[in-house]
């Protein structure tokens, strides 16, 4: 069976959201029940096949570094600080010890993707990127009115007819030649010229971006597995 064997964790961003917290400790490093974010992640993904790990770090990478020498000597990874750059300069920065294949992944997210049906749907189509998504749920309850203003239906907090990327992205190599300054404008250039296609996923998903997002991730982590 074919799989991917190296994963790109993005471990870069100052957690702005998530202050106090994160004015010591960088994003991926906060706990969700006494364990790292980052600590889910890699052994996740370890469990899937996973043996070549890059992080790519910039805000107190050196608490990064010292948290992957503790706990996590025993594997290959190797830690690329690139300060206080957009995420594209964080992957040019890898480029070279990146394989023709490889899986990128947030580290400030979760999901209990399968990895290997992932790379299978990624090799079943001849798009250069596959995109990991999930359905948004509204935060609100929808109201349906008719033309009276009777109201004719109320859903409370429905799934949308949108899915949000949540990372987990499969990257051929190839398709990284020319720079561009912006993540967002790479991942729309990669829509514009159809070589970007979406797996969906429906299983667990969580992000900790905010206060309130880890109060639930530590209500939910467990159905992390």
């Amino acid at each position: 069976m074919e799989k991917i064997e190296q994963a790109l964790i993005l471990c870069g961003g100052k957690g702005k959201r998530l202050k106090p917290i994160t004015e010591s400790i960088p994003k991926p490093l906060v706990k969700i029940k006494g364990e790292p974010l980052l600590s889910y992640q890699i052994k996740f993904l370890e469990k899937r096949g996973i043996v070549k790990f890059i992080i790519a770090t910039g805000y107190k990478s050196e608490l990064i570094e010292d948290y992957i020498i503790d706990n996590f000597s025993h594997l290959d990874i190797e830690i690329v600080n690139s300060g206080d750059v957009d995420i594209m300069e964080r992957i040019y920065d890898c480029m070279v010890h990146l394989n023709e294949e490889f899986l990128l992944c947030y580290g400030d997210t979760l999901a209990d993707i399968d990895i290997y049906e992932l790379y299978n749907f990624h090799k079943s189509h001849k798009g250069k990127v596959t995109v990991s998504t999930y359905q948004l749920t509204s935060q609100f309850g929808i109201i349906k009115t008719d033309t009276n203003n009777l109201v004719i239906e109320f859903l409370e907090k429905p799934k949308l007819d949108a899915w949000i990327n949540i990372g987990y992205f499969i990257f051929e190599k190839s398709i990284i030649i020319n720079r561009i300054n912006s993540f967002a404008d790479f991942i729309s250039k990669l829509s514009l010229s159809k070589s970007l296609f979406s797996y969906k996923h429906k299983g667990f998903h969580l992000t900790v971006n905010t206060i309130n997002e880890l109060r639930d991730a530590e209500l939910n982590i467990k159905n992390f597995k």
